[in-house]
């Protein structure tokens, strides 16, 4: 059932991208990328035991096409990966988990008749989730979750074409559920707080 949630959700936030890029004109379009780290707190394993993720920072990056529709108005479709170590307390094995979103975000640039806007946001859409276990040997299992995430942060305009941001993110999802062959069937937390370094290049 999670599957097709994500699914779905992932189609119409495709349908929803290509319908703001058939209204766009040349010049509105623009393209933009963030790279950071993201703080991802110790992850709940559903089940009898209590035990937790201790989750190491995660290396984040991610990348988007997007279209303002008026100065202040800007919808987009991103692609990003989470990527991070983790432990368990009286597991052996490591583990490393790996997050690809597809994401379809909207911003509220907030004007301020100077070249440094804040901006808020939010987006919608779903996850490929993966973890992998190394313990002598290596194994892994994928879920496809719905995705939701909050930003606000910064831009500051170095030119008619170009912005620096940084910002806040809170990402998380829907619990993907599990399979390997030494940790058997579980379910886990996935979030992240990240903060991110970007620009954004309109042409």
């Amino acid at each position: 059932m999670k599957r097709v949630f994500g699914l779905v959700i992932g189609v119409l936030v495709l349908l929803f991208a290509a319908q703001a890029w058939a209204q766009a004109r040349p010049h509105n379009l623009y393209l933009s990328g963030n790279i950071g780290f993201g703080i991802r707190p110790d992850a709940d394993i559903a089940g009898p035991s209590g035990n937790k993720f201790d989750n190491d920072p995660a290396f984040v990056i991610n990348g988007a096409i997007g279209v303002e529709l008026n100065p202040m108005i800007r919808v987009e479709g991103e692609i990003g990966l989470h990527s991070n170590t983790a432990d368990v307390a009286g597991f052996p094995q490591d583990f490393t988990f790996r997050a690809v979103s597809f994401m379809g975000n909207g911003y509220f640039d907030i004007p301020t008749n100077s070249p440094i806007r804040p901006y808020v946001g939010a987006g919608l859409g779903f996850a490929v989730v993966n973890v992998e276990e190394d313990l002598g040997f290596t194994a892994d299992d994928s879920d496809v979750v719905g995705a939701f995430q909050l930003m606000a942060g910064i831009g500051f305009d170095i030119s008619p074409k170009a912005t620096l941001t940084f910002g806040y993110r809170y990402f998380t999802t829907s619990d993907p559920s599990y399979n390997l062959p030494l940790s058997g069937p579980f379910e886990t937390e996935y979030t992240s707080h990240d903060f991110l370094f970007g620009a954004r290049f309109r042409f």
